[in-house]
Protein backbone atom coordinates (compact mmCIF):
# COMPACT_ATOMS: atom_id res chain seq x y z
CA UNK A 1 0.00 0.00 0.00
CA UNK A 2 1.41 3.37 -0.63
CA UNK A 3 -0.08 6.33 1.89
CA UNK A 4 -0.38 9.44 0.30
CA UNK A 5 -1.78 13.06 1.70
CA UNK A 6 -1.21 16.36 -0.60
CA UNK A 7 -2.76 19.32 -0.21
CA UNK A 8 -4.08 20.18 -4.26
CA UNK A 9 -3.60 24.34 -4.74
CA UNK A 10 -4.31 25.09 -8.34
CA UNK A 11 -4.28 28.95 -10.20
CA UNK A 12 -7.86 29.73 -9.35
CA UNK A 13 -7.23 29.68 -5.44
CA UNK A 14 -8.98 26.34 -5.29
CA UNK A 15 -7.93 24.12 -2.26
CA UNK A 16 -8.55 20.11 -2.38
CA UNK A 17 -7.51 17.83 0.00
CA UNK A 18 -6.91 14.44 -0.68
CA UNK A 19 -5.70 11.03 1.31
CA UNK A 20 -4.96 8.07 -0.72
CA UNK A 21 -4.34 4.30 0.16
CA UNK A 22 -3.86 2.77 -2.49
CA UNK A 23 -1.60 0.36 -4.47
CA UNK A 24 0.70 1.81 -6.71
CA UNK A 25 -1.05 0.67 -10.28
CA UNK A 26 -4.02 1.91 -8.95
CA UNK A 27 -2.53 5.23 -7.78
CA UNK A 28 -0.85 5.68 -11.01
CA UNK A 29 -4.76 5.04 -12.82
CA UNK A 30 -6.09 7.73 -10.26
CA UNK A 31 -3.50 10.31 -10.80
CA UNK A 32 -3.71 9.87 -14.81
CA UNK A 33 -7.76 10.10 -14.83
CA UNK A 34 -7.33 13.05 -12.38
CA UNK A 35 -5.16 14.89 -15.27
CA UNK A 36 -3.04 17.10 -12.60
CA UNK A 37 -1.28 20.26 -13.81
CA UNK A 38 1.87 19.03 -11.65
CA UNK A 39 3.20 16.81 -9.25
CA UNK A 40 5.21 17.57 -6.02
CA UNK A 41 6.55 14.97 -4.08
CA UNK A 42 9.48 13.32 -2.50
CA UNK A 43 11.79 11.21 -4.12
CA UNK A 44 10.36 8.06 -4.52
CA UNK A 45 9.88 4.81 -6.94
CA UNK A 46 6.88 6.46 -8.53
CA UNK A 47 9.04 9.22 -10.14
CA UNK A 48 9.54 7.70 -13.55
CA UNK A 49 5.66 7.11 -13.56
CA UNK A 50 5.04 10.65 -13.26
CA UNK A 51 7.41 11.76 -15.98
CA UNK A 52 5.69 9.78 -18.23
CA UNK A 53 2.59 12.15 -18.04
CA UNK A 54 4.68 15.28 -19.23
CA UNK A 55 3.80 17.27 -16.25
CA UNK A 56 6.06 19.38 -13.80
CA UNK A 57 7.36 17.07 -11.42
CA UNK A 58 8.90 18.58 -8.44
CA UNK A 59 10.44 16.70 -6.06
CA UNK A 60 12.54 17.04 -2.56
CA UNK A 61 15.48 14.37 -3.42
CA UNK A 62 15.96 12.11 -0.43
CA UNK A 63 19.87 11.89 -0.30
CA UNK A 64 20.28 15.40 -1.32
CA UNK A 65 21.04 14.62 -4.83
CA UNK A 66 19.79 15.65 -7.84
CA UNK A 67 16.66 13.50 -9.21
CA UNK A 68 17.50 13.99 -13.24
CA UNK A 69 14.60 15.36 -15.46
CA UNK A 70 12.27 17.05 -12.51
CA UNK A 71 12.72 20.40 -9.86
CA UNK A 72 14.42 19.72 -7.35
CA UNK A 73 13.24 21.12 -4.41
CA UNK A 74 16.61 21.85 -2.01
CA UNK A 75 18.35 23.26 0.87
CA UNK A 76 21.34 24.88 0.64
CA UNK A 77 23.40 22.44 3.32
CA UNK A 78 26.97 23.95 2.72
CA UNK A 79 24.91 27.54 4.10
CA UNK A 80 23.41 25.32 6.91
CA UNK A 81 26.73 23.89 8.39
CA UNK A 82 28.80 27.27 7.91
CA UNK A 83 25.98 29.46 9.66
CA UNK A 84 26.54 26.05 12.62
CA UNK A 85 29.87 26.50 12.35
CA UNK A 86 30.00 30.24 12.84
CA UNK A 87 27.30 30.37 15.42
CA UNK A 88 29.40 27.93 17.83
CA UNK A 89 32.39 29.95 16.96
CA UNK A 90 31.22 33.12 18.15
CA UNK A 91 30.50 31.34 21.16
CA UNK A 92 33.92 30.77 21.94
CA UNK A 93 33.81 26.83 20.89
CA UNK A 94 37.21 24.88 19.50
CA UNK A 95 35.90 21.50 19.58
CA UNK A 96 33.40 20.46 17.38
CA UNK A 97 31.04 17.42 16.34
CA UNK A 98 28.78 16.77 13.47
CA UNK A 99 26.01 13.51 14.12
CA UNK A 100 24.07 12.50 11.38
CA UNK A 101 24.82 8.57 11.88
CA UNK A 102 22.32 7.60 14.35
CA UNK A 103 19.12 5.08 13.19
CA UNK A 104 16.30 3.64 14.79
CA UNK A 105 18.45 1.24 17.20
CA UNK A 106 19.81 3.83 18.89
CA UNK A 107 16.76 2.93 21.88
CA UNK A 108 18.05 -0.25 21.78
CA UNK A 109 21.80 0.70 23.06
CA UNK A 110 22.02 4.20 24.55
CA UNK A 111 25.11 2.88 26.74
CA UNK A 112 26.79 3.61 22.62
CA UNK A 113 25.76 7.49 22.52
CA UNK A 114 26.48 8.18 25.95
CA UNK A 115 29.98 6.73 25.87
CA UNK A 116 30.58 8.28 22.68
CA UNK A 117 29.76 11.55 24.40
CA UNK A 118 31.35 11.33 27.60
CA UNK A 119 34.47 10.68 25.12
CA UNK A 120 34.18 13.53 23.63
CA UNK A 121 36.49 16.53 24.32
CA UNK A 122 34.78 19.06 26.97
CA UNK A 123 33.12 21.69 26.19
CA UNK A 124 32.30 20.64 22.38
CA UNK A 125 29.63 21.69 20.11
CA UNK A 126 27.63 19.45 18.81
CA UNK A 127 25.36 20.35 15.58
CA UNK A 128 22.73 17.23 14.41
CA UNK A 129 21.54 17.07 11.48
CA UNK A 130 18.06 17.61 12.03
CA UNK A 131 15.82 18.37 15.28
CA UNK A 132 14.88 14.99 15.28
CA UNK A 133 18.85 13.35 15.63
CA UNK A 134 19.24 16.17 18.48
CA UNK A 135 16.43 14.67 20.48
CA UNK A 136 18.29 11.50 20.44
CA UNK A 137 21.47 13.36 21.50
CA UNK A 138 19.42 14.74 24.63
CA UNK A 139 17.81 11.84 25.90
CA UNK A 140 21.14 10.14 25.76
CA UNK A 141 22.90 12.71 27.52
CA UNK A 142 20.30 12.92 30.68
CA UNK A 143 20.72 9.29 31.00
CA UNK A 144 23.89 9.41 31.12
CA UNK A 145 24.08 12.90 33.09
CA UNK A 146 25.93 14.43 30.68
CA UNK A 147 25.20 18.28 31.23
CA UNK A 148 23.88 20.94 28.39
CA UNK A 149 24.82 23.28 27.45
CA UNK A 150 27.81 23.47 29.98
CA UNK A 151 29.50 20.29 29.00
CA UNK A 152 27.79 19.75 25.62
CA UNK A 153 26.22 22.46 23.48
CA UNK A 154 23.45 21.39 21.06
CA UNK A 155 22.30 22.82 17.87
CA UNK A 156 19.47 21.22 16.04
CA UNK A 157 18.61 21.88 12.08
CA UNK A 158 14.67 22.35 11.32
CA UNK A 159 13.12 24.15 14.18
CA UNK A 160 10.55 21.70 14.41
CA UNK A 161 9.35 23.85 17.67
CA UNK A 162 7.09 21.12 19.12
CA UNK A 163 10.43 18.63 18.84
CA UNK A 164 12.93 21.81 20.39
CA UNK A 165 10.79 22.09 23.26
CA UNK A 166 10.01 18.79 23.97
CA UNK A 167 12.95 17.63 26.25
CA UNK A 168 14.93 19.52 29.07
CA UNK A 169 16.63 21.81 27.99
CA UNK A 170 14.82 23.12 24.84
CA UNK A 171 17.36 22.73 21.65
CA UNK A 172 18.71 25.37 19.90
CA UNK A 173 17.85 24.87 15.84
CA UNK A 174 18.36 26.57 12.49
CA UNK A 175 14.86 27.41 10.89
CA UNK A 176 15.01 27.12 7.13
CA UNK A 177 12.27 29.20 6.74
CA UNK A 178 10.59 25.96 5.07
CA UNK A 179 6.78 28.32 5.08
CA UNK A 180 8.86 30.42 2.63
CA UNK A 181 10.17 28.09 0.90
CA UNK A 182 6.86 26.59 0.30
CA UNK A 183 5.38 29.27 -1.03
CA UNK A 184 8.22 30.22 -3.53
CA UNK A 185 7.43 26.73 -5.01
CA UNK A 186 3.84 27.27 -4.95
CA UNK A 187 4.66 30.77 -6.79
CA UNK A 188 6.57 29.17 -9.11
CA UNK A 189 4.22 26.38 -10.04
CA UNK A 190 1.45 28.81 -10.85
CA UNK A 191 4.30 30.33 -13.66
CA UNK A 192 4.71 27.02 -15.20
CA UNK A 193 1.42 26.16 -15.33
CA UNK A 194 0.73 30.04 -16.95
CA UNK A 195 3.63 29.87 -19.27
CA UNK A 196 4.96 26.28 -19.77
CA UNK A 197 7.49 24.26 -18.53
CA UNK A 198 10.81 24.25 -17.77
CA UNK A 199 13.27 21.17 -16.93
CA UNK A 200 16.27 20.79 -15.04
CA UNK A 201 15.05 23.66 -12.67
CA UNK A 202 16.24 23.34 -9.51
CA UNK A 203 14.87 25.31 -5.84
CA UNK A 204 17.14 26.24 -3.37
CA UNK A 205 15.95 27.23 0.28
CA UNK A 206 18.67 30.11 1.49
CA UNK A 207 17.49 32.01 4.38
CA UNK A 208 18.39 30.39 7.14
CA UNK A 209 18.78 31.68 10.84
CA UNK A 210 19.96 30.23 14.55
CA UNK A 211 16.74 30.02 16.87
CA UNK A 212 18.69 30.01 20.07
CA UNK A 213 17.20 28.40 22.89
CA UNK A 214 18.68 26.35 26.32
CA UNK A 215 20.61 23.71 24.75
CA UNK A 216 23.31 26.45 23.40
CA UNK A 217 22.82 28.69 26.15
CA UNK A 218 26.70 29.03 27.33
CA UNK A 219 30.22 30.78 26.24
CA UNK A 220 32.88 28.38 25.57
CA UNK A 221 35.50 30.22 27.59
CA UNK A 222 37.72 29.28 30.43
CA UNK A 223 38.55 33.06 31.49
CA UNK A 224 35.68 33.94 34.11
CA UNK A 225 36.07 37.67 33.50
CA UNK A 226 35.57 37.38 30.06
CA UNK A 227 32.36 34.89 30.04
CA UNK A 228 31.53 38.11 32.45
CA UNK A 229 31.94 40.88 29.57
CA UNK A 230 30.17 38.46 27.25
CA UNK A 231 27.36 38.04 29.47
CA UNK A 232 27.01 41.93 30.19
CA UNK A 233 27.06 42.75 26.38
CA UNK A 234 24.45 39.87 25.83
CA UNK A 235 21.97 41.00 27.89
CA UNK A 236 22.89 44.83 27.65
CA UNK A 237 23.68 45.51 24.42
CA UNK A 238 19.84 45.02 23.01
CA UNK A 239 18.24 47.33 24.83
CA UNK A 240 20.49 50.24 24.44
CA UNK A 241 24.03 51.59 22.89
CA UNK A 242 26.94 50.40 25.34
CA UNK A 243 30.46 51.09 25.01
CA UNK A 244 33.57 49.41 25.33
CA UNK A 245 34.50 51.64 28.95
CA UNK A 246 30.48 50.18 29.89
CA UNK A 247 31.71 46.86 29.30
CA UNK A 248 35.36 47.08 31.07
CA UNK A 249 32.60 48.65 34.33
CA UNK A 250 31.69 45.31 34.48
CA UNK A 251 34.79 43.30 35.15
CA UNK A 252 37.30 43.69 37.48
CA UNK A 253 40.33 43.93 34.79
CA UNK A 254 41.75 47.42 33.18
CA UNK A 255 40.57 48.27 29.75
CA UNK A 256 44.07 47.36 27.90
CA UNK A 257 43.97 43.92 29.78
CA UNK A 258 40.31 42.67 29.02
CA UNK A 259 40.65 44.11 25.35
CA UNK A 260 43.89 41.82 25.09
CA UNK A 261 41.82 38.70 26.99
CA UNK A 262 39.05 39.26 25.06
CA UNK A 263 40.84 39.35 21.55
CA UNK A 264 42.71 36.19 22.49
CA UNK A 265 39.97 34.29 23.61
CA UNK A 266 37.65 34.79 20.62
CA UNK A 267 39.46 36.55 17.96
CA UNK A 268 37.59 39.58 17.57
CA UNK A 269 37.51 42.99 19.69
CA UNK A 270 34.97 43.56 22.76
CA UNK A 271 33.90 46.55 20.40
CA UNK A 272 33.14 44.05 17.56
CA UNK A 273 30.89 41.87 19.91
CA UNK A 274 29.29 44.59 20.92
CA UNK A 275 27.94 45.19 16.96
CA UNK A 276 27.36 41.65 16.73
CA UNK A 277 25.30 41.14 19.25
CA UNK A 278 23.44 44.03 18.39
CA UNK A 279 23.41 43.15 14.93
CA UNK A 280 21.74 39.72 15.94
CA UNK A 281 18.97 41.24 17.92
CA UNK A 282 17.83 43.27 15.22
CA UNK A 283 17.83 41.41 12.71
CA UNK A 284 15.57 38.82 15.08
CA UNK A 285 13.33 41.80 15.63
CA UNK A 286 12.96 42.50 12.10
CA UNK A 287 11.91 38.99 11.15
CA UNK A 288 9.58 37.89 13.91
CA UNK A 289 8.09 40.94 14.77
CA UNK A 290 5.54 43.43 12.71
CA UNK A 291 7.40 46.20 14.83
CA UNK A 292 7.93 49.28 12.57
CA UNK A 293 11.26 49.34 11.46
CA UNK A 294 11.70 53.39 13.35
CA UNK A 295 10.19 52.11 16.28
CA UNK A 296 12.97 48.94 16.60
CA UNK A 297 16.01 51.72 15.63
CA UNK A 298 14.49 53.90 18.56
CA UNK A 299 14.11 50.96 21.49
CA UNK A 300 17.84 50.32 20.53
CA UNK A 301 19.16 53.62 21.50
CA UNK A 302 19.40 55.00 17.84
CA UNK A 303 19.40 58.83 17.52
CA UNK A 304 17.60 58.95 13.63
CA UNK A 305 15.94 56.22 11.38
CA UNK A 306 19.30 57.07 8.92
CA UNK A 307 21.90 56.10 11.29
CA UNK A 308 20.02 53.07 12.53
CA UNK A 309 20.42 51.92 8.41
CA UNK A 310 23.75 52.91 7.96
CA UNK A 311 25.21 50.56 11.23
CA UNK A 312 23.13 47.85 9.72
CA UNK A 313 24.07 48.00 6.40
CA UNK A 314 27.30 48.18 6.76
CA UNK A 315 27.43 44.96 8.25
CA UNK A 316 24.54 43.14 6.40
CA UNK A 317 25.10 44.57 3.27
CA UNK A 318 21.72 44.91 2.67
CA UNK A 319 18.93 47.62 4.41
CA UNK A 320 16.78 46.60 7.19
CA UNK A 321 13.64 46.98 4.75
CA UNK A 322 15.43 44.31 2.82
CA UNK A 323 16.05 41.88 5.42
CA UNK A 324 12.23 41.76 6.45
CA UNK A 325 11.20 41.60 2.86
CA UNK A 326 13.29 38.33 2.35
CA UNK A 327 11.97 36.51 5.02
CA UNK A 328 8.33 37.85 4.46
CA UNK A 329 5.66 35.95 2.68
CA UNK A 330 3.95 38.00 0.44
Amino acid sequence: MINYFEIIIDCRQSYKIILWDLEKLQLINKLKAWQPDCIVTNESDLIPEFLTFGIPILVTPAKKKLVPGVINILADDAKVGHIGAKYFIDKGFKNFELEALLNDQWQENPARIINWMKNLPKPVAIMACSDEFGIHIIEAANLGEIKIPEEIALLGVDNDEFVCNLYNPPMSSIDQEPEKVGFEVGQYIRSLIRYGLKKGKTILGTNFRVVTRRSTDFFAVDDAQIKKAMHFIQKMAIEKAITVDDVVSSTSLSRRLLEIRFRRMLNRSIHEEIKRIRIEDISNKLILTNLPINEIAYSMGFSSLTSFSVYFKKVKKITPMELRMQFKIV
